[in-house]
């Protein structure tokens, strides 16, 4: 009868190991439910971390050079806005023409940005952190291993820099630039006109007056005290300034002097 105690116990303590061993190897497992395992983390399926690129909008402008067959390659430039419009520019490079200038509604489905004309489908893009991979345009699929001479790259828009925040708070509107001369205008639509050349001694100053609008472009056309005639036009189309990776949406020309200055605008005040 004194056997029977130890015998009891050698039970209850071999009851106990076998729990302990059988749930230290069940925790040892590793976890392959719902995990990827990358070289330096492991992502949880369904996280934030893990998220589909898609799931943001496009918003800006984007930028790239598309192949070309008959040119040095074709620049395209679409213009995203938050009203699901948006506005693409292609231009030919090497061949003196003008750029193409498209206007249309795109939406989303499935993950990709589908761009229409007059309600026809003309392209498709995949969104991709901060670049548009093209899938398809006019209806002829665009494989995944041409996509790398596909895509266009996010670009910033008209710089917001401090000064220009803080012309556009004394009441200047309109901004123009270039390059080679360099030169720039200021446009306060209720006092003057404001422009700058290199190699000018001062700048020229002249009272606004009412611009001539046409169907595509604003015309202001102003003599100056000394008989000068200084034209400024402001046309919509996209431009790069050739100093910064902005985008502007107008362009801009100045006449002065018999002289023709070409570069960007952009207005300060939406």
């Amino acid at each position: 009868m004194k056997a029977l105690p130890i015998v009891l116990i050698a039970i209850i303590l071999g009851a106990i190991t076998f729990v302990f061993i059988a749930n230290y190897h069940s925790s040892a497992k590793p976890l392959t439910v719902n995990t990827r395992t990358t070289d330096t983390m492991v992502i949880v399926r369904d996280s934030i971390i893990n998220m589909n690129t898609y799931d943001t909008i496009p918003s800006g402008f984007y930028q790239g050079m598309l192949p070309c067959k008959t040119c040095e390659g074709i620049q395209r430039t679409i213009l995203f806005a938050d009203n699901e419009h948006f506005i693409m520019e292609e231009l030919n490079w090497g061949k003196e023409s003008t750029a193409k200038r498209i206007e249309g509604t795109w939406e989303k489905e499935k993950g990709r940005f589908r761009l229409f004309e007059n309600n026809k489908q003309i392209a498709e893009y995949r969104l991709s952190k901060d670049s548009l991979i093209n899938t398809e345009t006019n209806g002829a699929h665009i494989a995944d291993s041409l996509s790398r001479q596909y895509v266009l790259f996010k670009k910033n828009t008209t710089p917001e820099n401090v000064s220009w925040k803080k012309r556009r708070s004394e009441g200047v509107e309109i901004i123009g630039t270039g390059n080679e001369p360099f030169w720039s205008v200021e446009i306060d639509k209720d006092k003057f006109i404001l422009f700058k050349s290199a190699g000018a001694s001062r700048p020229v100053i002249v009272p606004i007056e009412k611009p001539v609008v046409a169907k595509d472009s604003i015309v202001y056309a102003i003599p100056t005290d000394a008989g000068n005639l200084l034209r400024v036009s402001i046309a919509p189309g996209f431009c790069n300034d050739g100093l910064s990776d902005h985008v502007y949406e107008y362009r801009m020309s100045v006449a002065y002097k018999g002289q023709t200055y070409k570069g960007c605008a952009a207005f300060l005040d939406k």
